[in-house]
């Protein structure tokens, strides 16, 4: 644990820092905006230690990321004092078993990873939360009666909850980005089937769309998400209901391998797709104009660089629309969406002050703390645009100052800021690229939250359940499957998909498959009435 004084860590950031915190040291302790550092919180108030994930992205004028304006500024209006202990992103589940283990894990921990905070639950390591809710909570409580799904997916087996968590507004997360300029050059329609995706891929491939001469264009992207919702076409997303029983989904793998094979016989996508393991060279192939479908995000505003910005610079007459994802013989699925009901922190058993601990984490799930930890301070971070709603005043500064405390808001409830939380509200539609985005988050939308569309999963992957450890390794064993069905996409006729799910059924079958279809079938037909699943994420549609 860090052994530092408040005192000494001040001084230290302020022999470090830039010109705000010194500026901030010299005159008392108080920053510009009115905020006062840890130590000079009210040193009435109860102290705990909370984890912060440490990303190494605070600006170096702003201190550390367990001292800096944020901190200091949550020590001030809060009803308690904060001492953060950083946690490498990277390495977060090491660092706090580390901390668990030695008996000095924080008294509040926030980690994104389900199995983790499950494990947590399982040796006992955690609080139950219901009376500390119950007795010391405002916000919070408010939440949960305003959302009761919250209280769903913090409720474990004994009946208690013992997880907090964030509430969003369910959107398009991922969106399958088409060429529309292209389709109208080829006097093709947007694909309302995986068969006419096939088609128009081809004819993307081999009919010149960019008009240079050359047969030089992609029909389709085969690696990172664009891969992935290729599967979630076909329902392939390993576990799925058959006649109301939770079953592996060996026909919807081999359908979703079969169409793959065919893209990639066919000569329609980058040979070499699997070798592109984060799906970047399909992201620079799309963004210099040579595929034509692709899977890109449209959830926050730095989107617009990523997929859009650069394409219009390499290829100025391009015309991109979001479209629903073609059916399949399983059904017309969401590409993918947000998790609406995120659970993310925990208070350890041997908190010292569990009161406490539940006061710091309700003053986070207030209002008062998301909108100034999401827009900074008005009139000095953000002003009011047209809409109503906060935009930075300074880009740049506001990027220095504000955007990188993300990591703080982890119990931030964005749907309860909205509608100025959302990146619709975020883009300026003066700005002809921003106002064309718009119009692709406003598409993607509709099209991944449309009434003929469902959700693949029968929930989002944070809701599923934690394999216990022998079954962990089981899982770990079978995942080589991927890679034969790989085999077979790239393997001409000589690996079959045919092949390929003989080939995995036989590693299944040695490697105590059969395990993990008892454990989520019985996890399925015990849970089903309580458990967290697709149809309460789409309770967080807006009307």
């Amino acid at each position: 644990m860090n052994k530092w004084t408040e005192k000494s860590k001040l001084v230290a950031a302020c022999l470090l820092g830039g010109t705000v915190l010194l500026a901030a040291c010299s005159n008392g302790g108080q920053e510009p905006s009115g905020g006062t550092s840890s130590e000079s919180a009210s040193t009435s108030k109860p102290k705990i230690t909370v984890s912060i994930y440490d990303r190494g992205n605070v600006p170096q004028e702003m201190g550390t990321i367990d001292n800096n304006r944020w901190t200091q500024w949550l020590n001030e209006h809060g009803t308690v004092e904060a001492q953060y202990v950083p946690i490498p992103r990277g390495e977060s589940v090491q660092k706090l078993n580390l901390l668990f283990a030695s008996g000095d894990a924080p008294d509040v921990v926030t980690d994104f990873a389900t199995s983790f905070r499950n494990q947590l639950y399982q040796q006992k390591q955690i609080l139950a939360i219901d009376d500390l809710i119950e007795e010391h909570s405002v916000h919070y409580k408010q939440l949960l009666e305003k959302y009761p799904e919250l209280r769903k997916a913090a409720t474990k087996p004994d009946g208690s909850m013992y997880e907090f968590g964030r509430v969003q507004q369910l959107v398009g997360f991922q969106a399958l980005f088409i060429r529309k300029d292209w389709l109208d050059k080829l006097n093709l329609e947007v694909p309302e089937t995986v068969d006419e995706l096939f088609e128009v891929a081809k004819a993307f491939a081999e009919q010149d769309p960019d008009g240079n001469g050359q047969r030089d264009t992609f029909g389709i992207a085969l690696s990172g998400e664009t891969g992935a919702v290729i599967n979630t076409m076909f329902r392939d997303v390993d576990w799925v209901l058959e006649d109301g029983k939770l079953v592996r989904g060996w026909e919807q793998q081999n359908k979703a391998s079969e169409f793959k094979k065919k893209l990639y016989d066919a000569g329609l996508v980058d040979k070499d797709f699997l070798a592109d393991n984060n799906g970047q060279k399909a992201q620079q192939d799309w963004n210099s104009g040579k595929i034509g479908i692709f899977v890109g995000r449209t959830v926050d505003p730095v989107n617009v660089s990523q997929y859009y910005e650069s394409l219009k610079h390499n290829a100025p007459d391009a015309e991109v629309i979001a479209i629903k994802l073609p059916s399949s013989e399983y059904g017309r699925f969401a590409a993918g969406v947000n998790n609406p009901v995120q659970m993310t922190t925990v208070i350890n058993r041997q908190a010292k002050n569990p009161e406490a601990a539940m006061q710091y984490i309700d003053f986070m799930a207030s209002k008062e703390a998301g909108e100034m930890l999401r827009y900074g301070a008005d009139g000095t971070d953000s002003v009011k645009g047209e809409n109503g709603c906060p935009r930075p005043k300074d880009a740049a500064q506001f990027s220095k100052e504000v955007s990188w405390n993300l990591d703080f808001q982890l119990l931030m409830s964005q749907i309860e800021l909205e509608p100025c939380a959302g990146i619709l509200s975020q883009l300026d539609p003066e700005k002809p690229l921003e106002a064309e985005f718009l119009e692709l988050v406003k598409q993607n939308n509709e099209a991944n939250l449309g009434a003929d569309v469902e959700y693949a999963s029968i929930t989002h992957g944070e809701h599923m359940p934690t394999l216990p450890d022998d079954l962990g390794v089981v899982q770990t064993n079978v995942s080589k499957i991927d890679d034969i069905y790989n085999k077979a996409i790239v393997g001409g006729t000589s690996f079959t998909v045919e092949q390929a799910y003989a080939e995995a059924q036989d590693l299944w079958n040695r490697s105590g498959g059969e395990q993990l279809e008892t454990f989520y079938a019985q996890w399925y037909e015990e849970n089903k009435d309580t458990a967290f699943l697709a149809k309460d994420m789409w309770k967080f549609v807006k009307e």
